[in-house]
């Protein structure tokens, strides 16, 4: 994986275990996790996955029994098209968010937000201010 993510200049991100939780040696910017968040939006299952709104899957161990995760990115319901929801000790409240505008996509990341809600404030006026800014350049 840390091949991969040098392949795509992402030099100040480093992975040590690919479970997304805490670990001491894991580490990146809000600009590289954008980078490997719009190179994994090409990916068609991969855009399914995050846009989803919940899932369901049945056991294989328990007959009739069903497991169910909702997505916590509640900026689904107000049309944003994924991504992934977190917070980590280092990082505090986390958001990678994906929407589209005017038919091209956008990506936000936020990292060490000052509360699990303000994130969800912060990404819709950060896409805000972006599309207006690349409006102007067009």
């Amino acid at each position: 994986m840390n091949e991969h993510a040098q392949s795509l200049g992402m030099k100040r991100s480093h992975f040590a275990v690919a479970h997304g939780m805490h670990h001491d040696n894991n580490y990146s910017t809000a600009a590289e996790i954008g980078k490997l968040c719009c190179v994994a939006m090409k990916n068609d299952q991969f855009r399914q996955v995050v846009s989803a709104s919940n899932h369901a899957c049945p056991s294989t161990v328990y007959a009739g029994h069903v497991y169910e995760w909702e997505n916590t990115n509640i900026l689904l319901k107000q049309g944003y098209t994924g991504l992934k929801t977190g917070i980590t000790p280092t990082a505090g409240p986390c958001l990678a968010a994906s929407t589209v505008h005017n038919g091209y996509h956008v990506v936000v990341v936020v990292l060490s937000c000052c509360s699990m809600d303000s994130r969800w404030y912060e990404v819709p006026k950060l896409v805000s201010w972006g599309v207006k800014k690349v409006d102007r350049i067009r």
